[in-house]
């Protein structure tokens, strides 16, 4: 990295911080809930929670986020976890992670893989497996939870007669340490459920742990880090579509207001081409590019006629109000 790079991300990494903690009226007091009564659908979503086997200190993150969600004020239909939910793909803290949302989360829960369930195994030497068993494990304790019996790493859920569609990596040629592969077979498979949730003009919400290039400030925060137009056509497949949401994670930035977004361009949710893009800031450890704190996440309020994306800190209750969007649907 040349010290011209370094200074623009180190000058984008402070404003982006700055503008978002300033002015202080941008944090409402604790308490979940919906904006509207009229709510149709209510998912509250975190992403890379980076667990390992008894590690104190994130497992009580998530533990006082769940018990954040229990006390909301309105019904939670589900929790989304968006990915790197290991930190290094070991079966004891997959297991552990399992037994944990069952214990403690008050809805049921989407678990998405990022690459470091299954990309990051024999890193610290914590397992000797590899990336193909890393990912079978991720498949069947992912149905044991769910009653299913996939044989791939990509599927499609009902919540409330609005569709999630779950993409993730497959290991192709013995995968990759960061980015994901994908057979023709998923990226099929996503245009079909598109076409399908979509048809009736419903908004349809497409959870993957990785990011497109060039959206939400990928350049600026970790350029390369996303999903390139030349490797797969998610993004030609994703702008086929009304109202598509794409949720994402992996980039650890932290929520930014929108004073933020139009100083520094880096945004936590963004329209390009019709498709709405939301980047969920890391959950377990540091974030940058916006808001540092731990326990960062939002909560997504489906409504007839609009998306509204709220981001909160689940150990605290609190709500970011200078960085809510909404989003009209078409």
């Amino acid at each position: 990295m040349t010290f011209e790079v370094f200074m623009t991300k180190a000058i984008a990494f402070l404003t982006s911080l700055f503008l978002t903690l300033i002015p202080y009226a941008g944090v409402a007091l604790p308490g979940l809930d919906v904006s509207d009564e009229d709510c149709l659908v209510n998912i509250e979503m975190i992403s890379d929670t980076h667990l390992e086997a008894n590690g104190v200190f994130r497992q009580g993150f998530m533990k006082a986020g769940f018990n954040t969600m229990k006390n909301s004020k309105a019904p939670i239909d589900a929790v989304l976890i968006n990915g790197d939910i290991t930190n290094y793909g070991d079966e004891e803290t997959l297991k552990q992670y399992y037994e944990l949302i069952s214990e403690y989360s008050p809805a049921p829960v989407i678990t998405v893989a990022g690459n470091h369930d299954i990309g990051h195994v024999g890193d610290r030497d914590v397992t000797d497996i590899s990336r193909e068993e890393a990912l079978a494990n991720f498949i069947r304790y992912r149905n044991e939870y769910l009653g299913t019996d996939y044989d791939v790493n990509y599927y499609s859920t009902d919540i409330n007669g609005y569709k999630f569609i779950i993409l993730g990596d497959e290991v192709i040629d013995g995968g990759h340490w960061d980015a994901i592969s994908m057979t023709d077979e998923q990226l099929e498979f996503l245009d079909r459920e598109l076409a399908e949730g979509t048809a009736e003009g419903k908004p349809v919400f497409v959870c993957c742990h990785w990011p497109l290039d060039h959206i939400n400030g990928e350049d600026t925060v970790w350029d390369g880090s996303g999903i390139g137009e030349d490797e797969y056509p998610v993004k030609e497949i994703l702008e086929k579509y009304n109202n598509v949401f794409y949720i994402s994670g992996h980039m650890h930035a932290g929520i930014k207001s929108h004073l933020a977004e139009e100083k520094t361009g880096l945004s936590s949710a963004e329209q390009v081409n019709r498709v709405t893009y939301i980047t969920l800031p890391t959950y377990g450890i540091v974030n940058w590019f916006g808001l540092t704190h731990s326990g960062t996440g939002a909560q997504l309020e489906v409504y007839a006629d609009k998306v509204v994306f709220r981001p909160v800190n689940y150990i605290t209750g609190n709500w970011y109000v200078n960085s809510v969007y909404t989003f009209e649907l078409q």
